[in-house]
């Protein structure tokens, strides 16, 4: 358990960028009065007119100015190279420190325990981890819930089949009021022949690891749900099929093409899809089920390894096959 640290130091990124910005703009000043009278220095010789006598006496004034004028110069051109230093000196390092305190946060949530509180050294970021603690309490403690009530599969951690028809009617019966709603059924190809040829514990993790690798690449305000087997669906909320249909896409392309079982063992992680929506005519929540696993069942026919979209006003025969690259 982490306590409360007080950090003595505490710093505001504002201040000491206007602390900074006003010493470098008075050393700017400085050094730029400095070069301007150094330049200026050989005009005033000329302006003397015929008097050679003062010619020689400004000529001899202006020879012993001009080191000092440099020398103000530098000076002030060295200072805003040590404000510089000194404001990265000061904030890189609270920087990173703040940044490495929120990725711990994330860590503690994904193994499901969140910290009494996380030491903050900038005032910008205090807020902002406030925040975050407070989420991952709340939705650890949603997690918890659920999975009391026996919404969350065991295995993948993720919606069970319960909790996805809990969802999808209620997304059904809000499409009208709000807006329709996309729904991609998934199916892992050949994961049978992950059983029979490495053993059930190599297809439980591929169920587990293809779980994570979802839920690390659908929004948080979609539905990721464990079907059974190795079915999973994704209910895009209030997204239209046209961009559901381009998370989809994106879906496939940002998923690994292997992943390792157990140790020595790797497989091609491949599956199929098929995609549908809500729509006005539809009387109860599983019609779109209905489409979207007629899609799926497409893909399958077409060779698999790819997601075939229904659409509610031109069925499959006008459809787009996301084939994966």
């Amino acid at each position: 358990m982490l306590h409360v640290r007080r950090v003595v130091m505490s710093r505001s990124l504002k201040k000491l960028h206007i602390a900074a910005l006003c010493g470098v703009i008075a050393c700017a000043l400085i050094a730029a009065l400095a070069i301007c009278l150094w330049i200026t220095e050989p005009a005033n010789h000329a302006t003397v007119g015929d008097a050679a006598i003062a010619v020689a006496a400004t000529a001899d004034t202006g020879a012993g100015m001009r080191p000092l004028y440099i020398a103000l110069a530098l000076l002030a051109l060295g200072s805003i190279v040590v404000i510089n230093a000194w404001l990265y000196r000061m904030t890189i390092p609270t920087m990173r420190h703040d940044i490495y305190t929120l990725v711990r946060l994330f860590k503690d949530v994904r193994q499901g325990a969140v910290r009494v509180a996380y030491p903050v050294m900038l005032h910008e970021f205090a807020a902002a981890h406030r925040y975050l603690r407070s989420w991952s309490t709340e939705m650890l403690a949603e997690k918890e819930r659920l999975t009391g009530m026996g919404l969350i599969d065991h295995l993948s951690q993720l919606s069970n089949r319960r909790h996805f028809d809990l969802r999808l009617k209620e997304l059904f019966d809000t499409a009208r009021t709000h807006a329709n709603s996309s729904v991609l059924i998934i199916d892992v190809d050949h994961f049978k022949q992950i059983n029979d040829r490495h053993g059930h514990d190599a297809g439980d993790s591929m169920i587990v690891q293809f779980a994570a690798l979802l839920r690390a690449n659908v929004r948080h305000t979609d539905v990721l749900a464990r079907l059974g087997g190795d079915e999973f669906c994704i209910i895009y909320t209030y997204i239209p099929l046209d961009q559901a249909t381009e998370l989809a896409e994106r879906l496939r392309r940002a998923l690994p093409r292997q992943v390792e079982l157990k140790p020595g063992v790797h497989h091609d992680l491949r599956w199929t899809g098929g995609l549908s929506a809500f729509h006005d005519s539809d009387t109860k929540p599983d019609d779109v089920l209905r489409r979207a696993d007629q899609a799926l069942l497409r893909a399958k026919e077409a060779g698999r390894h790819r997601t075939m979209v229904y659409h509610p006003d031109t069925g499959l025969s006008g459809a787009p096959s996301i084939v994966a690259g």
